[in-house]
C-alpha cells in the first residue's frame, strides 16, 4: 500500500463521517430521551411495587429534572428512597403521583409527563420524544412519542 492509497482511503473515509454525522445527532438525541424516559417508568415501576411491599402511600415527584420517590406513611416525615437525576439536559414536566397500597394511584388520578430535548432540539419527527401515562388502574406506560400517539 502506498502513501497516496493510504491518502485516499482517509479522505474517503472523512467524508462517509461527515455525511453521518446529522443521523448521528438525531440518533444521539433520541437515544438520550428514552434513557431518561426510562429512567422515570423505572421510578414510577419502584414506587408502584414499594407502596404494595410497604402498604402505604409511596409518592414520585418529578421536579426539575429530579425523580424522587418518598414513602408517606407519615406526611410530616416522608423518608425518601430513592432520587435520581435526569441527564444529558433532557427536561421533563414536573408532576407528582402517589401510589397507594395497592398499587394504583391515589383517588384514582392519571399523570402524564412529557420529556423534551435538551436546548436547541425540537421534538420532530427525527427526534422522538417519549412521554409517560400512567392510568387511574395503575398501568404505566412509556410512548415513544407523545406529539404523535401518546394518548
Amino acid at each position: 500500500m502506498t502513501l497516496i492509497e493510504l491518502m485516499v482511503s482517509l479522505a474517503i473515509a472523512a467524508i462517509l463521517t461527515m455525511a453521518a454525522a446529522p443521523s448521528f445527532k438525531d440518533y444521539l438525541a433520541n437515544s438520550r430521551l428514552r434513557e431518561n424516559g426510562n429512567v422515570i417508568y423505572m421510578q414510577m415501576l419502584f414506587a408502584q411495587s414499594e407502596a404494595i411491599k410497604r402498604n402505604t402511600t409511596v409518592r414520585v415527584a418529578v421536579d426539575n429534572g429530579e425523580v424522587e420517590v418518598t414513602d408517606r406513611n407519615d406526611p410530616d416525615n416522608p423518608v425518601v428512597l430513592k432520587t435520581t437525576n435526569l441527564t444529558h439536559g433532557v427536561a421533563a414536566e414536573d408532576a407528582t403521583l402517589d401510589f397507594s397500597g395497592e398499587g394504583r394511584p391515589v383517588d384514582f388520578a392519571t399523570a402524564s409527563i412529557d420529556l423534551s430535548p435538551p436546548t436547541g432540539l425540537s421534538c420532530s419527527t427525527e427526534i422522538r420524544c417519549p412521554g409517560l401515562r400512567v392510568d387511574g388502574g395503575g398501568a404505566i406506560r412509556l410512548c415513544s412519542d407523545h406529539t404523535n400517539n401518546c394518548d
